[in-house]
């Protein structure tokens, strides 16, 4: 019961959060778009990241442009020849993960973060760094399995082979994670009362999610099946 509490409490620190950082960009006059939204999540990057394969529609080209970026991430491709396979399934599967931007591993690391934050050792706030070192880690992990996921679903053998890895979509994911836990309540980089403030925080993500949008037209290419 108290793990719950203490989840709950990290949803709604959270929620707090996001809200302040988004009312921080607004006053920079500045919305997020379909496109960063697109990017930012595990889901949708692994959609974007089938796209770019053969066996996937569209079969004789990849997306270029932010809108075709954003379409493609939008829902699960379908396989070439106009098999349906189950992906909407795990599609709506992971969508259920969470409802947070950035990305759904947000969603653990928040919980791992309210149940071994308050945990210290020599006066040193360990308890926070260990989930955020953790789910760094974890990240490409987390999105490699998302795309492996929607491939078997789809009938496609696994990608064991590096060359056939959604690496652009994994590395994305890891920025991502890494300025939003810097942006999050009860943040590790608070310790660093020196030069962290919320501002810069705030500042960071803003530059992230245009920074990833902007960038991924150049990162397309063709994935091996």
């Amino acid at each position: 019961m108290r793990v719950s509490n203490r989840y709950r409490a990290g949803q709604g620190r959270l929620r707090c959060r996001i809200a302040s950082v988004a009312s921080s960009r607004s006053c920079c006059s500045w919305s997020p778009t379909e496109d960063d939204r697109a990017i930012m999540s595990i889901n949708a990057l692994t959609n974007a990241a089938l796209a770019r394969r053969h066996d996937f529609e569209p079969a004789n080209t990849v997306p270029r442009s932010l809108r075709d970026i954003a379409h493609a991430a939008g829902a699960p491709p379908k396989p070439a020849g106009g098999r349906e396979g189950t992906a909407n399934g795990t599609n709506t599967a992971l969508q259920t993960l969470t409802t947070y931007i950035p990305t759904e591993v947000l969603t653990l690391y928040v919980s791992a973060l309210a149940a071994v934050g308050p945990v210290t050792l020599n006066g040193l706030p360990v308890g926070r760094w260990l989930p955020f070192w953790c789910f760094l880690v974890a990240t490409p992990l987390i999105v490699w399995v998302a795309f492996a996921t929607k491939l078997k679903a789809a009938g496609k053998p696994l990608p064991t082979s590096p060359v056939k890895w959604p690496v652009w979509e994994m590395v994305a994911a890891m920025i991502a994670y890494f300025a939003w836990t810097f942006a999050l309540p009860n943040t590790p980089f608070a310790q660093f009362k020196d030069w962290y403030s919320s501002g810069l925080a705030a500042f960071l993500v803003l530059v992230v999610s245009a920074g990833l949008g902007m960038i991924a037209p150049l990162m397309q290419r063709r994935l091996s099946a």
